[in-house]
């Protein structure tokens, strides 16, 4: 065996280091391999959170609008029905299933969004809906 410090112990120390750096080749493709798809998967998710967070903002703004509506000194419950179900067709067109009930009673009326939201990730259904009451207008003499 080679004194230390003589060219044959480098050698042989590089010789060792480099048998074991071979031992470990191709673990980093295969640690990519797996944790790419999650790591695409949070992705997605959090796209799909996104997506769902805007149907819900505009789902809630078109029952607010179809409550206005309906609650309105002339307004009854297909114009709110219908004032709801153009909002949300306006804003935005990727909810489908839209449903939208309204109901006017003497002091309030109350307008219910739903749809189902665009999905991104295979197997998940959202389904979003808001209700919105308002105070309808009226005279009290």
């Amino acid at each position: 065996m080679a004194p230390i410090g003589s060219p044959g112990s480098r050698v042989r120390a590089c010789g060792a280091r480099l048998s074991r750096r071979r031992g470990d080749r191709g673990a980093a493709a295969v640690e990519f391999l797996l944790t790419a798809p999650l790591l695409m998967l949070m992705c997605l998710l959090l796209i799909q959170w996104a997506v769902r967070a805007e149907a819900a903002r505009v789902i809630n703004a078109a029952a607010r609008e179809g409550a206005v509506a309906t609650a309105s000194w002339d307004g009854t419950e297909s114009a709110g029905r219908e004032t709801a179900l153009d909002y949300l067709a306006d804003l935005d067109p990727q909810v489908t299933h839209r449903a939208a009930t309204a109901t006017r009673g003497p002091t309030a009326a109350t307008v219910t969004v739903s749809g189902n939201v665009l999905s991104l990730v295979p197997g998940v259904d959202l389904h979003v809906s808001a209700t919105a009451t308002v105070p309808t207008e009226r005279f009290v003499p």
